[in-house]
């Protein structure tokens, strides 16, 4: 904090001398990024950044000083979520404004700050996909099951049809032992 005395004229004293202060505010050093730089770090040209900017004025906020563009990390944010929204989800222009506006009135109805919002919406959107993806494994298990049960019937139809068969063959054998064993004693 760096302070600076002015008015205080040599012969004036104590509590009629006015002190002017001026203060500069701490501030935290916010590194501010150029276009080229942006465009680098979000891998999309320049005119797109531009072009996102015009359309989404109201949620960026981008001063100019004079005729250069100044990026901050909160506008890298929201940059980064508009990409999202349109190239990764697919969103329209309109959609993705209507995405934005939602996003800022859960942010401010719920009081989140917008990292850890992000950050909500993030372990939310993995804990979707998981369990979509628990889904799917449930359905391809459901499936196995199915597949399996079917299996089981069908083996169990053909060993009750072989254990039929052989018991049938077992007495036709014994029948056939019996009347061939017959005949012997019969001819004597």
């Amino acid at each position: 904090m760096s302070e600076q005395s002015t008015g205080k004229a040599d012969g004036q004293s104590g509590s009629n001398a006015r002190v002017r202060r001026t203060i500069k505010p701490v501030e935290k050093k916010t590194e501010t990024l150029t276009i080229q730089q942006m465009s680098q770090i979000l891998q999309v040209e320049p005119s797109t950044l531009r072009f996102w900017e015009k359309e989404f004025a109201e949620y960026l906020h981008i001063n100019t000083k004079g005729k250069r563009r100044r990026y901050n990390q909160q506008h890298l944010e929201i940059l980064t979520q508009i990409k999202e929204l349109l190239q990764t989800e697919q969103y329209t222009i309109k959609g993705a404004k209507r995405r934005l506006e939602l996003d800022r009135s859960l942010a401010s109805a719920l009081g989140v700050e917008n990292n850890l919002k992000t950050t909500i919406f993030f372990m939310f959107s993995a804990i979707m996909q998981e369990l979509q993806a628990a889904r799917e494994e449930s359905r391809h298990l459901a499936r196995q099951l199915e597949l399996l049960r079917n299996e089981k019937t069908a083996i169990e139809e053909r060993l009750a049809v072989e254990q039929s068969k052989s018991l049938l063959e077992f007495l036709r054998d014994k029948f056939q032992a019996r009347k061939g064993a017959e005949p012997e004693f019969t001819e004597r």
